[in-house]
């Protein structure tokens, strides 16, 4: 999916675990505390994300990219660390 105008783009802090980048990110965009969002495993696997993102942290030219809908928006986690939230 091609970003839109009212997407964000975040970063992966150094040591975060992609699942958790998501996380954040979805709440920031979406002005919600982290701990009012629903569980991240409603939409998918936390630890399976968080294990096809982390071996290309490495050599994130790979282009990964895992695409998925959580907590009312569209959410692109890549293998690079950048993690973008746009509305649905």
């Amino acid at each position: 999916m091609t970003p839109g105008p009212n997407a964000k783009t975040y970063e992966c802090r150094k040591g975060e675990r992609p699942s958790d980048t998501v996380v954040r990110a979805v709440a920031d965009a979406t002005t919600t505390d982290e701990l009012s969002l629903p569980p991240l495993l409603d939409a998918l696997d936390p630890d399976a994300l968080d294990d096809l993102l982390r071996p290309f942290e490495a050599n994130p030219t790979r282009g990964r990219v895992v695409e998925f809908h959580y907590a009312g928006v569209h959410v692109s986690a890549f293998a690079d660390g950048r993690v973008v939230v746009q509305p649905h």
